[in-house]
């Protein structure tokens, strides 16, 4: 009867737990290769971008095949196929514009259901030789698929975020005039062929906004069913209405066109953006795991210089959204006075993170790696707000693609400071209580 209780037991394991456990990482896999995926496309899709069509499919799959084979380490064949398949089935959202010619609808296309299916398959396949290359790759250790897929959310807004910069860094915001068609057409099959940049750029970023609330909305759910901490469900919940809230935003700035809510929709992302990635710390192990540790030095310099460097970048995000759209004198000095500010407390609270003693264990760690992208990305922005100032150009609009991508890129460096920062935040105050606790 043991030996029957137990083989009853280790069934029970395989088909319950472990299956809940392979169809999870099946979501990781599949939403992280869709978003490297995703960029590649866009990438060598873009107008400034000379590709033949072979030179553009040829680097979608070979990206596709790199991003499984890197996900496939450390889960089985079945979970990487399923990873293929879920990789494919949110690709489907972007095929639409290749299969439609411009003048074009869905019905002169008799073989779009076809063409979908062997997508399908093909993402099922890419999956199966992911797994054959990702054998001969060092074993990844298997971890809290919850927070993976968290990661994997922040991955999908972080190639939304520099889309939307180059939207503002172009001025393309009014590109398209409608919403939430693209000129009167379903926008997952309106023709991207031959479309200019500035409409490549604006629909491009509709697109991706809905892969970002594909994720955002899994993630909710997910943290919902599986998370017992309340205040990390409320999180969660922020998070997917914030970005519901970023799509009716960016809705309302095309319909009212508004640079207001251009603005207002510029801020907001950043907001969301960081947002996500405190979840992602909240969701993961170690995060959970720390009860006690050591008291440490100074909590109060640390408290106080990870808090003042969090919200003075908060501030300056809004200084900086200012001038990118309007280009007014005040909010360029306000941005250019506040950016000294930031630079001076992000490097305080980057070496009062790195001055953590390593008594402390894996938080101990973590806070000494924020402390160092904390001093080297503010340094970083700090050093392309000068180039951007000096090279950017002065009008709203870009005057060349280099303009428009040395604007965004400095956008784009300032949400990669307030990840760190937001990041450096919710570690030093999970530090700080649990060194409290172990005090009293």
């Amino acid at each position: 009867m043991g030996g029957v209780s137990n083989t009853n037991q280790n069934a029970n394991i395989r088909s319950g737990p472990g299956m809940q456990i392979a169809f999870g990482y099946a979501l990781v896999f599949g939403f992280a290769a869709a978003a490297v995926v995703w960029t590649t496309w866009f990438v060598t899709h873009l107008p400034w971008v000379s590709l033949t069509e072979p030179m553009r499919a040829g680097g979608v799959i070979a990206a596709w095949i790199v991003a499984a084979a890197v996900l496939s380490r450390g889960c089985t064949l079945g979970t990487s196929v399923l990873g293929g398949l879920i990789s494919a089935l949110l690709g489907l959202l972007i095929l639409g514009a290749k299969l439609i010619e411009p003048g074009q609808t869905a019905a002169a296309v008799p073989s779009a259901v076809l063409i979908g299916l062997a997508f399908l398959a093909m993402g099922a396949a890419i999956g199966l030789v992911g797994a054959v290359v990702g054998r001969a790759l060092p074993r990844a250790r298997p971890g809290d698929t919850l927070a993976q897929f968290a990661v994997a959310t922040a991955a999908t807004v972080a190639p939304l975020l520099f889309i939307g910069g180059l939207v503002t860094s172009t001025n393309s915001g009014m590109a398209v005039p409608d919403w939430p068609q693209t000129y009167g057409t379903n926008m997952f099959l309106y023709p991207l062929k031959g479309a200019g940049p500035a409409v490549f750029l604006e629909h491009s970023h509709r697109l991706f906004g809905t892969l970002v609330g594909l994720s955002t909305l899994t993630l909710m759910i997910w943290t919902l069913s599986a998370e017992r901490r309340k205040w990390v469900k409320v999180l969660a919940i922020i998070a997917f209405s914030l970005v519901v809230i970023q799509g009716v935003l960016g809705g309302a700035r095309v319909l009212e066109n508004k640079r207001l809510l251009a603005m207002l929709h510029g801020v907001l992302a950043q907001l969301t953006f960081g947002t996500i990635v405190g979840l992602a710390a909240a969701l993961s192990p170690m995060f959970k795991a720390v009860q006690r540790t050591d008291p440490i030095a100074n909590p109060k310099k640390l408290r106080i210089f990870v808090t003042a460097a969090l919200h003075s970048t908060l501030l300056q995000l809004v200084f900086g959204a200012m001038y990118r759209h309007f280009r007014d004198r005040h909010s360029l000095f306000s941005h250019m006075g506040l950016a000294m500010v930031v630079l001076i407390l992000a490097l305080a609270a980057g070496f009062a993170a790195r001055s953590v003693a390593g008594q402390h264990g894996g938080l101990g760690k973590i806070m000494r790696r924020c402390g160092t992208w904390l001093l080297v990305v503010v340094l970083f922005q700090f050093i392309l707000g000068w180039a951007t100032f000096s090279m950017g150009g002065k009008a709203v609009a870009a005057d060349s693609p280099g303009q428009a991508l040395l604007r965004t890129v400095h956008q784009a460096n300032g949400a990669a400071l307030l990840a760190v920062a937001v990041l450096a935040f919710v570690w030093a105050k999970r530090l700080l209580r649990v060194s409290t606790a172990s005090v009293s």
